[in-house]
């Protein structure tokens, strides 16, 4: 009855999407610290690494409130090759949750935002979309987004609406205007009370440094939320719960042994749940052991072999040679005598190589207890380079 099950069930670990409210796993203090954001018309700053599921947060967080009749601005600004197109977008979403009249709320748009010369055309299922007339080779990108900004605070102000403004990644933009962004974004925001704002990024050093250091423009700007790991207790008990559901019975450790394996980050747990769930019907078992794991994963990184190898094959020699290091010590204390002979590399040549797959975003350093510690993004890397090498 158990392999008739697991032929016809469906795999309960999905990857690659949003997940709504009733899918994340725990983060029920962190949805708590955004929804109150949103619900006071704060300014958070949502700080997590890649994989971790910070978009799923925001997603659910955006959900509940949207459920509660706020109109939620949400994108991601490196979708966007311009901030001229993340400005209208930003338009054009709050033009479309208005509700009233389409006149009287494109004629509302045209007042509060009359320094943009918004445009308006009405798409083939009869939906807004909003463009920017004013030329960014006169007033610049930056000062289009606040701009932007201010109008939908207007909106705010005169719909008299709830609207929170959530900008993923909002690295992008500091990085590619450095500190006028900064200084543009609080000089605007700080005086908007009508409109929340939770800004995310996965650049997790940058975004500490622009929160934490006085200097900052956006120092004290709003308060933090640090995207820590999700504990191991909840995430083994969500991962057994899956693998039952699914018909499949976990062996004792097994579910452990997958957490270790994807080194408890959020999307390659349940990508490596997803291989193994797979794996374990293929054979027709109903039984999940930590072997199953390991075969999942290795069938898993053989997959993905192409793209590894692109990775790997894009990185210079003393690259790969800190890379290993990182992998082969753990990502601690690597500028040890003892480390830093054996890799052959100069202390110096050594920082300077972390430095650069750091910016590369292969490897970010994890702070805990007063330390930091180099981690891969992506740690299935670690062992796609165990099994090509080891034969």
């Amino acid at each position: 009855m158990a392999r008739t099950r697991a032929a016809l069930a469906r795999n309960p670990f999905e990857y690659g999407r949003e997940l709504g409210i009733g899918e994340l796993v725990d983060r029920v203090d962190e949805l708590q610290q955004v929804a109150s954001a949103i619900r006071n018309r704060a300014k958070l700053f949502v700080i997590g690494p890649r994989r971790y599921g910070k978009t799923s947060l925001l997603s659910a967080a955006g959900e509940a409130a949207a459920k509660e009749g706020v109109i939620v601005l949400r994108f991601d600004a490196e979708k966007f090759e311009s901030l001229e197109l993340l400005a209208a977008a930003l338009l054009t979403g709050a033009t479309r949750a208005l509700q009233g009249p389409l006149e009287r709320t494109v004629a509302l748009l045209g007042r509060v935002a009359a320094r943009l010369r918004p445009e308006t055309s009405i798409d083939a299922d009869g939906s807004v979309t909003v463009s920017i007339g004013a030329s960014r080779t006169v007033h610049g990108e930056l000062p289009l987004l606040t701009d932007a900004l201010d109008a939908i605070e207007a909106l705010a102000k005169e719909s008299e609406r709830e609207v929170v403004v959530i900008l993923d990644e909002i690295q992008r933009v500091v990085v590619e205007h450095g500190l006028a962004a900064e200084r543009q974004l609080r000089s605007t925001i700080q005086q908007h009370s009508h409109v929340g704002y939770v800004f995310a990024g996965s650049a997790t050093r940058l975004l500490t440094a622009m929160t934490s250091e006085p200097n900052r423009p956006f120092y004290r700007l709003g308060a933090r939320l640090f995207l820590d790991r999700i504990p191991a207790d909840d995430f083994v008990a969500f991962l057994e719960t899956g693998f039952r559901f699914g018909g499949i019975e976990p062996e004792p450790g097994a579910c452990v042994h997958l957490l270790e394996r994807a080194e408890e980050v959020p999307y390659n747990v349940q990508r490596l749940a997803h291989e193994s769930w797979e794996l374990v019907r293929a054979d027709g078992g109903d039984a999940l052991a930590p072997t199953h794991v390991d075969a999942a994963l290795e069938r898993l990184v053989r997959r993905e072999d192409p793209a590894y190898t692109q990775v790997w094959t894009t990185l210079r020699r003393n690259q790969q040679t800190a890379l290993k290091l990182v992998i082969e010590e753990g990502g601690s204390a690597l500028l040890r005598g003892e480390v830093v002979r054996r890799s052959g590399l100069s202390t110096s040549t050594l920082q300077g190589m972390l430095k650069q797959l750091e910016a590369m975003e292969l490897i970010r350093q994890e702070p805990s207890a007063g330390k930091a510690r180099f981690r891969l993004v992506d740690p299935f890397l670690a062992a796609w380079l165990r099994v090509v090498q080891n034969g």
